[in-house]
C-alpha cells in the first residue's frame, strides 16, 4: 500500500515538530508500590521526553533536518529540556522561554519487572503556545509538520497553516481536547494511540473506530498497539497489520513518540506503508531497551539491523 500524499521536494527543514517537551524523573522500581507503602527506588535519572521533541530528535538521528516548534519554562528545568534538544541538532530558534514559569516536568514510575510505566506530569498554562503566535515562518518550513495536538486549538491552527502552504500534517493523537476535531480535519495521516480511535469517535472495535477517522478528514490512519505492533487503514479501508518486536524491555516510556517520529521518516523516504510500520514498530522497540523518552535512539542502520535481523527488511 503506498501513501496517497504530495510531499514537497524541497523545503528549509524536512521535519517541523509542534507539541510537547519535558523534562522527565524517572524513578525505577523492582515492583510497583502497594497503596500506602514504601518502595526503595532501584535507579534514578533526569532526562529530555516530550512527545512532538522527542519525535525531532529522533529524527535528527536518522539524518533528517529538523526543527521543533513549542515553550520552555524560562528556569533551570526549561534550560535543561531546550539543550537536550539543540544538543541533537534540532533547530529550537522559535522556543522562547517563559520568564518565571518552569518547565513541563513528569515523574514517571517504571516497573523494573516489565519495563511498563506510569507518569505524573505537570505543565504550567504559561507555556501552552496560543493559535495568535502560529505563524508560516515557524510551522510550515518542514516537508512535514508533525504535531502532537496537546495545546489543541493551536495545533489546529498550525495544521491549518501548514496545509494551505502544501505542507502535509501528521498528527500523534493521543487525547481529545478543544480543537481536537478542527485538527483532524487538517490532518493528512493520523497515528492515534490505542485508546484515541474510541475516545474520537464512541467506536468500540478498533477498526471501526479507524474507519470513523477516516470518515472525519485524514487520507490514513493508524493505530499503536504496544508491543504488538500497529495497524493502519489507507483511504479505501485496506488494512496493513505490523507486528512489533520481540525485545527486552527496560522502560516504554517514549515509545510512541520514537514511533512517530520513525513514521515521519519513512513518509519523508517514500516507503510504503508495510515497510514505514515495520520502522516504525522497531525504533520503538529499541527505545524500550534502555531507560528514558529517549534512553534508546538510535543511528538508521541500527533501526534497519533490528529488521533485518527479523527477516523484514
Amino acid at each position: 500500500m503506498r501513501f496517497e500524499i504530495d510531499i514537497p521536494e524541497s523545503a528549509p527543514f524536512d521535519a517541523v515538530g509542534f507539541g510537547l517537551n519535558a523534562v522527565d524523573h524517572l524513578l525505577a522500581v523492582p515492583e510497583y508500590p502497594e497503596y500506602e507503602s514504601k518502595t526503595p527506588i532501584a535507579a534514578f535519572e533526569r532526562a529530555g521526553g516530550g512527545q512532538a521533541a522527542s519525535a525531532m530528535v529522533l529524527c535528527a538521528r536518522l539524518g533528517l533536518r529538523t526543527k521543533y516548534v513549542g515553550k520552555v519554562g524560562g528556569d533551570e528545568i526549561g534550560a535543561f529540556s531546550l539543550e537536550s534538544i539543540r544538543s541533537e541538532g534540532v533547530d529550537v530558534s522559535d522556543v522562547p522561554a517563559v520568564p518565571g514559569v518552569t518547565n513541563q516536568v513528569a515523574f514517571i514510575i517504571v516497573d523494573q519487572r516489565n519495563g511498563e510505566r506510569t507518569i505524573l506530569w505537570h505543565r504550567p498554562k504559561e507555556i501552552a503556545t496560543l493559535p495568535s503566535e502560529i505563524t508560516a515562518e515557524k510551522v510550515a518550513v518542514g516537508r512535514v509538520l508533525l504535531v502532537d495536538g496537546h495545546d489543541g486549538r493551536a495545533s489546529a491552527r498550525a495544521a491549518e497553516v501548514a496545509r494551505e502552504r502544501g505542507v502535509p500534517v501528521v498528527l500523534d493523537a493521543e487525547t481529545v481536547k478543544d480543537g481536537t476535531e478542527e485538527l483532524v480535519e487538517n490532518t493528512d495521516l493520523l497515528v492515534a494511540s490505542s485508546r484515541f480511535p474510541q475516545l474520537f469517535t464512541g467506536a468500540t472495535d478498533p477498526r471501526e473506530g479507524l474507519r470513523a477517522l477516516l470518515g472525519a478528514g485524514p487520507s490514513f490512519v493508524a493505530m499503536t498497539l504496544g508491543k504488538d505492533g500497529a495497524i493502519g487503514m489507507g483511504p479505501d479501508g485496506a488494512v496493513v497489520e505490523s507486528p512489533g518486536y520481540d525485545v527486552e524491555a527496560v522502560d516504554t516510556t517514549g515509545a510512541g513518540d520514537f514511533f512517530h517520529g520513525a513514521f515521519v521518516y519513512g513518509l519523508l523516504a517514500d516507503w510504503d506503508v508495510e515497510r514505514t510500520l515495520s520502522f516504525a514498530n522497531a525504533a520503538a522497540a529499541l527505545n524500550c531497551t534502555a531507560p528514558g523518552a529517549r534512553g534508546g535512539v538510535r543511528s538508521l542502520d541500527e533501526v534497519l539491523e533490528l529488521m533485518r535481523g527479523a527477516g523484514r527488511l
